[in-house]
């Protein structure tokens, strides 16, 4: 049964695990022979093989440069497009989504904004067809295929198009241009491009049969729609800019909004509304009409204009979560927390932290070791099916784990103060209710068992929101959802070492060796009664030649031994004698990137208040933030601009709007290096 994805060193064989080890020895925490590679985004001459090999205090140290990363075509993904059609990026267990298409962003890259290598070929097109097919029908009247486009019925200008048998050229083109610059490339279109689209469109008009009708025509328009989708303007965005005569070139007005849009959203600046009765998800003018607006009038070049749109779309407080209006019905939407973040925003953190995997990895008997285990064995037994449901929510509308860390995260983003200490230590909690949950059974009635808790949960948004023990949780690294994303199959498999890697790689921006530099294999032991996960891992990994790689993880996974692999808490663990003992969560940390972190924690709620209190993990977190929303690797050139978001973080008491605003109003937001020959 495969157990983890290949990004992650470890797979099972059976009862075993696979673990790599590195060759050689690492005299520090951060310091391997990791060469130089080809720089991804064409920023540099050559580049460590990871951004984390580049020492932090170089990139927080302004000396005057200007960022070097040149222009680029950008393709759209699976989630950009979906929100550009006004489809859902959700699929329920009926119903059709727009998310069923092929523009997958590349598995290789660390976040789905990078654009590394991303081409179309013939299989997707072959794919996205019958998609686009779908989509192709609502530009084919104001009551033809689904029906979201406000814009068909107010704009008298279009009625020619599915009104006359033979429209007129002026008709033809402006209809075209509507749907180029409202429902294709989300820009106007160039001159080329509408002409081209143009003849295609006469043809197309020109094979109707005589008599015509509304379905002849809804079938040519549908046509003409499929035909604009996959043109190179509709699946690729440009960041080309015009020279400016020194090397460099100035993003345009919709190259910018657009930047923006996607960046904030995930969609385009005018992206389609969704039609779900009784509510149009957008105005007619689309959503993030108002960054197409400071497109058309220049606006989106005034950092006040763009600092005001920031904070009109990064997030806010809405009971009625009509953020979620194009995804969820009104039975489950009022039943989640009351904070939202654009999609944009929400994907960041969600790839940031990497707890939607919770739904991939399989978990053999989720509440083993912990207060909520009797031994039961079937698969009927009530912590199974409230597992299942925290995974799938398929019974009620209450929500599922991934949901409810959204909430959580969006709770401490919007308030906006402090956001990443508030994420690493907060004990406030979102959960799904127990009582009048939509389903009475025992799939929602323990629902809170991952958390430690059997209280009764009303269902309302106080109640939702739990205190808990501060010596039980604290923060996103003590959360179900991160636990379980970043844990084995089995209560006693090696999910230190996954959690450990992350916690170096994304917080303390180390350096963990790639599977390719493995030279040694260890396998974990047979499960036994005598020893527990720690056990396990040390004598799989104790030998010299494992510690370059596990010394780097090993201690850092340590403190979260005290919950299982789903992320419940342990209330014992296996002792030496065959018994069982208290769950152990000690670990010892040398040698760390910021020396405040060396020493002894007790468990992962010390380990995550020590880390919340470190500068060096604040500009990690930074970092991540600027490869994210800029859509690469950082680089030295960046220095500058990333001591501008640490400087307006701080000054701002930890604003994440603040850390936005500081990279989007900058010059390696607005500008790029014209590429060199070959580029």
């Amino acid at each position: 049964m495969s157990a983890r994805r290949s990004g992650v060193r470890a797979c099972v064989i059976g009862s075993l695990m696979v673990l790599g080890a590195c060759k050689g020895t690492l005299t520090g925490p951060d310091v391997p022979d990791a060469g130089v590679s080809p720089a991804s985004d064409g920023g540099s001459d050559v580049t460590e093989l990871s951004p984390n090999l580049i020492p932090q205090e170089e990139l927080f140290t302004c000396q005057g440069a200007v960022s070097d990363a040149p222009t680029r075509l950008r393709r759209v993904n699976r989630w950009q497009w979906t929100r550009n059609v006004g489809g859902a990026v959700t699929r329920g267990w009926t119903g059709f989504s727009f998310y069923d298409n092929p523009l997958d962003p590349n598995p290789r890259a660390p976040y789905g904004s990078y654009a590394v290598d991303e081409t179309v070929d013939e299989s997707m097109v072959e794919i996205i067809l019958p998609i686009v097919d779908e989509y192709g029908a609502t530009w084919a009247g104001p009551y033809t295929g689904s029906n979201r486009l406000d814009l068909l019925r107010e704009d008298p200008s279009l009625r020619c198009m599915w009104e006359q048998a033979q429209p007129s050229t002026a008709c033809i083109r402006n209809y075209l241009a509507t749907l180029l610059e409202r429902g294709v490339m989300y820009r106007p279109a160039r001159a080329d491009e509408l002409d081209r689209l143009a003849a295609f469109t006469q043809s197309v008009l020109a094979q109707e049969p005589s008599g015509g009708g509304e379905d002849v025509r809804t079938h040519s328009l549908s046509r003409v729609v499929t035909a604009a989708t996959l043109m190179s303007g509709a699946l690729f965005r440009e960041e080309l800019g015009t020279p400016l005569g020194n090397g460099r070139v100035e993003l345009g007005e919709w190259e910018l909004a657009q930047q923006l849009s996607y960046a904030l959203g995930e969609r385009a600046p005018g992206a389609v509304p969704t039609w779900r009765w009784p509510e149009t998800s957008a105005s007619s003018k689309g959503h993030y009409g108002d960054i197409a607006d400071a497109a058309r009038d220049g606006g989106i070049r005034s950092p006040q204009v763009v600092a005001s749109l920031i904070e009109q779309h990064v997030g806010g407080v809405d009971p009625t979560r009509f953020d979620l209006v194009q995804d969820f019905g009104e039975g489950e939407r009022p039943r989640r927390g009351e904070a939202w973040l654009s999609d944009g925003v929400a994907n960041f953190f969600r790839q940031w932290l990497g707890y939607t995997q919770v739904e991939a990895i399989f978990k053999e008997r989720p509440e083993a070791t912990s207060a909520f285990d009797d031994g039961e064995l079937s698969g009927y037994r009530a912590q199974a099916s409230a597992w299942d449901n925290l995974l799938t929510g398929y019974y009620g509308d209450e929500s599922t784990l991934i949901q409810q860390m959204d909430d959580f995260v969006a709770r401490a983003v919007v308030d906006d103060v402090a956001v990443l200490e508030t994420l690493l230590t907060s004990r406030r909690f979102f959960l799904a209710a127990t009582q009048d949950s939509g389903f009475d059974g025992n799939a929602t009635r323990y629902t809170g068992q991952p958390y430690g808790t059997t209280a009764e949960i009303a269902a309302t948004p106080e109640a939702r929101w739990r205190t808990l023990p501060a010596s039980e949780r604290a923060g996103v690294l003590t959360h179900p959802a991160w636990l379980a994303s970043h844990g084995g199959n089995f209560e006693d498999d090696p999910s230190a070492v996954h959690r450990g890697k992350w916690v170096r790689e994304n917080l303390l921006c180390g350096y963990v060796p790639p599977l390719s530099s493995v030279r040694v294999r260890a396998q974990v032991g047979p499960h036994a009664p005598d020893k527990n996960a720690r056990v396990r891992l040390e004598e799989a990994t104790g030998r010299n030649e494992c510690q370059g790689c596990h010394s780097l993880m090993n201690p850092l996974g340590y403190p979260f031994e005290t919950y299982n692999h789903a992320g419940y808490l342990r209330r014992r663990d296996h002792a030496p004698d065959g018994g069982w003992m208290a769950p152990d969560g000690q670990s010892t940390l040398r040698n760390m990137p910021d020396p405040s972190l060396d020493g002894p924690v007790r468990d992962a709620v010390e380990l995550s208040e020590k880390l919340a209190a470190s500068g060096h993990v604040k500009r990690c977190f930074i970092r991540n933030v600027f490869r994210y929303f800029m859509g690469r690797d950082e680089n030295r050139s960046d220095a500058c601009t990333l001591v501008r978001m640490e400087q307006a973080y701080d000054e701002h008491q930890g604003s994440f709007k603040a850390l936005l605003r500081a990279l989007m109003t900058s010059d390696t937001w607005t500008t790029r290096r014209e590429p060199a020959q070959g580029e």
